[in-house]
């Protein structure tokens, strides 16, 4: 599976975030498997950010700000594009079972709704996935 809450997404935005504290090659290379691993192979299920295209896009964004890299930033466009044609074609398509409408925010409307907005503002809207904190509270401390 390759997913936030399995897999080398969730493993990849954690590395990501180390980044900041710890400069590791090998920490480097794990977050390169993941990007690899989830361009490859970690969209086309549903819209949700649990186990769904918008978790998995989460890592392409944390990518694209914390490496300030043209390929990220590549594949962060191309994704959010094919994503919302998804999104204006299929509708919603919540994770959960045969897709059903869920107002949950791991695996319903209200995450795809907040990933959304994250794509249209990052700077403005933190990653819920990597536990961020609200950006008002990191300009306060």
């Amino acid at each position: 599976m390759v997913a936030w809450c399995h897999g080398a997404p969730g493993i990849g935005i954690a590395r990501l975030r180390s980044l900041r504290h710890l400069h590791d090659d090998r920490i480097r290379e794990e977050v390169e498997v993941a990007l690899k691993t989830t361009l490859d192979r970690g969209f086309g299920k549903n819209h949700s950010l649990c186990h769904g295209d918008l978790g998995n896009l989460d890592l392409i964004l944390e990518a694209s700000e914390e490496l300030s890299d043209a390929r990220s930033s590549f594949h962060l466009n191309r994704l959010t594009a094919t994503m919302l044609e998804s999104i204006s074609e299929n509708g919603w398509i919540c994770g959960t079972p045969r897709g059903v409408e869920s107002p949950g925010l791991m695996v319903g409307l209200a995450g795809i709704g907040y990933e959304l907005l994250r794509l249209a503002e990052p700077a403005r809207v933190p990653s819920v996935l990597a536990l961020a904190p609200p950006y008002s509270l990191i300009r306060t401390l």
